[in-house]
């Protein structure tokens, strides 16, 4: 594992810091950060036919199936058919995704309001009844219990029944709010999804996109849970290799397990404390990670995920930079939009791992200055500092003294200023310039971000009370009004 000297770090951050609080193993590298359509390339770009092929294996499966399987009534029939229409290329990733999203969360309301009971329109309308599944509340979970119960009793393809009985799984574990004991329900659900899904994959004529979307999320779902996520995998990679042996995404799942199996055998522990054992599984399994990713490249180099999922092998394995740095290369040529590549890097390069304070910053105003990168690129710089701050000792971490520093809020400034000049309307990242204002004390910055954030996610900033107070607080100090 890399690492700067704590005098080095010490001397950027102006505090000590000891030679424990830098060698320290994290948790397993981070996920990707969730696709918001900014950070996106052209999903068609050279791939138009399986891209049909999928719109028209979900037509079948969504639409087809209404009408041989579903409750139909002429009430509710064509915007049950635009629903799914609307899903399936949304599935597909066919059109443009935040017009498809709106059209389609339009549809099925509407077909919801004309009185439809359709098991296949339920499950799909729940996501807006009762939220994200990852965030539900006991009563949201319930929603997401009724609808996957409804797909259960039903004719409908197994892959919609998959899909259902994983969003309960996720609704409950949400609900349950325990980070240790994970409720019984949890757990058969997570069977259920797992049968419907052996059954998926014993169908070849199954999209092998869609076949790794379904087995990226249920590994996702138990990946907490050692003895799950292996007894998973394993149940699911046998069909997987009998129907699809030579495609880059069934060996892109086959990695990203054995980097997930790697840092489970390695365990969070100090280096110093992790077992002979814990190494050598761990190096063993991120060699299988590496094998499988290789082929895969070889296969289809034009898969942005292959690259990512490199970054974190050469994380752990430690061969040197200039091997990450022809992974992020390759990643950035795909996607020069790439917030996710621009994120491993950053990661990649923490004292704890192979680089240092001053790399991770100089990294960041790269991405602050390039004229080639877009998307939430910029941002990076402000992750950077965010990172760093983590590094301080407690009480100073609580108090926000890292965000006082000179120079702190330059970078943070310069990070959001330059996303905003090519998206200014994208409000929801207004919370978090103005959460970075209001811990760097720039109070008439924080009074324009609260007048341009429309409307608040008041969770994002410790509830109601908590925002009620910043905004009271920015007031005072800066004697004026939000902007």
């Amino acid at each position: 594992m890399g690492m700067v000297s704590s005098i080095s770090l010490g001397v950027l951050l102006g505090v000590a810091v000891s030679q424990n609080a830098i060698s320290a193993a994290d948790d397993e590298p981070p996920a990707p950060t969730p696709d918001d359509g900014l950070d996106r390339p052209n999903p068609t770009a050279g791939k138009s036919s399986a891209v049909e092929y999928c719109f028209e294996w979900n037509v079948a499966t969504l639409a087809g199936d209404y009408e041989k399987v579903g409750r139909r009534n002429p009430s509710w029939d064509k915007k049950v058919l635009e629903t799914l229409s609307l899903f399936a290329q949304s599935r597909s990733r066919k059109g443009d995704a935040q017009q498809l999203s709106a059209g389609f969360e339009k549809a099925v309301k509407e077909a919801i309001a004309a009185g439809c009971d359709d098991p296949l329109i339920n499950y799909l309308h729940a996501r807006f009844a009762a939220g994200v599944a990852a965030r539900a509340s006991k009563e949201g979970a319930q929603v997401h219990v009724h609808a996957a119960e409804g797909l259960e009793r039903s004719k409908y393809a197994e892959v919609r029944k998959f899909y259902g009985c994983l969003r309960a799984a996720e609704a409950l574990r949400s609900a349950s709010k325990s980070q240790t004991n994970t409720p019984p329900e949890v757990h058969q659900f997570r069977r259920s999804a797992l049968n419907h899904l052996v059954a998926v994959l014993n169908d070849k004529r199954t999209p092998i996109e869609e076949v790794h979307d379904a087995c990226r999320e249920l590994m996702g779902e138990v990946e907490r849970n050692k003895k799950q996520l292996e007894e998973f995998y394993f149940a699911i990679e046998k069909p997987l290799f009998a129907n699809w042996p030579q495609e880059a995404l069934a060996l892109l799942i086959k990695g990203n397990f054995y980097i997930k199996h790697a840092w489970k055998a390695r365990g969070k522990d100090y280096a110093d404390k992790v077992t002979e054992e814990g190494w050598k599984l761990f190096f063993e399994r991120l060699t299988e990670a590496e094998k499988a990713l290789e082929k895969a490249w070889s296969l289809d180099p034009t898969i942005e995920q292959i690259a990512l999922s490199m970054m974190t092998v050469e994380l752990g394995q430690g061969k040197g930079r200039e091997r990450m740095e022809m992974w992020f290369d390759r990643a950035m040529r795909l996607n020069s939009n790439s917030f996710s590549a621009c994120s491993h890097k950053l990661y990649y390069l923490e004292p704890k791992w192979h680089g240092s304070p001053e790399a991770m910053l100089k990294f960041g105003r790269e991405c602050v200055n390039s004229a080639e990168w877009g998307g939430r690129v910029p941002m990076i710089l402000a992750e950077a500092h965010y990172s760093l701050a983590s590094y301080l000792p407690a009480k100073e971490r609580k108090e926000k003294e890292y965000w006082k520093r000179p120079g702190v809020w330059k970078d943070v400034k310069a990070s959001f200023d330059k996303f905003f000049e090519k998206y200014p309307d994208a409000l929801g990242y207004r919370h978090n310039y103005a959460r970075y204002a209001y811990w760097c004390e720039q109070w008439d910055d924080l009074n324009k971000q609260l007048g341009l954030m429309g409307p608040v996610n008041y969770d994002y900033f410790g509830g109601k009370m908590e925002f009620e107070k910043m905004v009271k607080l920015a007031k005072e100090r800066s004697g004026g009004s939000p902007k």
